[in-house]
């Protein structure tokens, strides 16, 4: 079992996926930037700031949420310290305004209530819903919108 032991920098619960910050201290994990979403594993136990917090690195992690076994396991784009599987993440990114989020697979659900923690590199994922708009002194100009094979639609016709 790979445990290591860091300082909190903010206030974490048992579970919690974490990243270790610049100053050395842990945070909970979140897709919204590649350092945040550079996952180190999860909490095992939780704390406040200053609080020594025991991380599962590399080993079977007992869970109180319950998954569906062989279920692959992702960082939340939107709760920190949250993941969920990818179908739940994706729409949880969907939601928002942001242009993508970084995708971070914890591990596997092996059976209903453990995870093998198994920490990939963070890879970066298009929100497919966001529009880019093009903002010009004269307010938002927006000269095409293109459909799936590429072929313009013509915005005079769009209203």
């Amino acid at each position: 079992m790979a445990i290591a032991s860091l300082r909190a920098g903010e206030t974490i619960s048992a579970g919690d996926a974490l990243f270790v910050s610049s100053t050395g201290l842990v945070f909970k994990a979140l897709g919204d930037t590649q350092d945040h979403a550079s996952v180190v594993g999860l909490a095992v136990n939780g704390g406040v700031v200053g609080d020594l917090i025991r991380v599962n690195t590399d080993a079977l992690y007992q869970s109180s949420t319950s998954y569906s076994p062989l279920e692959r396991l992702y960082l939340s784009a939107t709760t920190s310290g949250a993941y969920a599987n990818y179908e739940t993440v994706v729409s949880g990114l969907e939601l928002t305004s942001r242009p993508g989020s970084f995708f971070t697979e914890i591990g596997s659900a092996v059976t209903t209530n453990k995870i093998n923690v198994e920490v990939s590199l963070p890879r970066y994922k298009v929100n497919t819903t966001s529009i880019l708009l093009v903002e010009s002194s004269a307010g938002v100009d927006l000269d095409a919108i293109l459909q799936e094979d590429g072929t313009t639609i013509k915005t005079e016709d769009a209203v």
